[in-house]
């Protein structure tokens, strides 16, 4: 099910609780993250400073990253 998510979608997921943070912040998780950005036609790629996570975080949180 994870696969057919957008990166939003999944970062909005890896809020609902921390079980599920602990398991799509994890390294095992980056594939999940790398197919979101693949769902998300016009998504930039991700920079090579940065996990996929944490771009998705950058990209689609309200927090404001100055």
């Amino acid at each position: 099910i994870v696969s057919y998510l957008g990166p939003a979608d999944l970062f909005h997921l890896s809020r609902v609780a921390k079980g599920l943070r602990r398991f799509l912040m994890s390294f095992s998780s980056a594939m999940f993250w790398r197919r979101a950005a693949q769902n998300e036609p016009g998504l930039p790629t991700c920079p090579d400073d940065l996990s996929e996570p944490a771009y998705a975080h950058l990209l689609f949180s309200d927090f404001c990253h100055v």
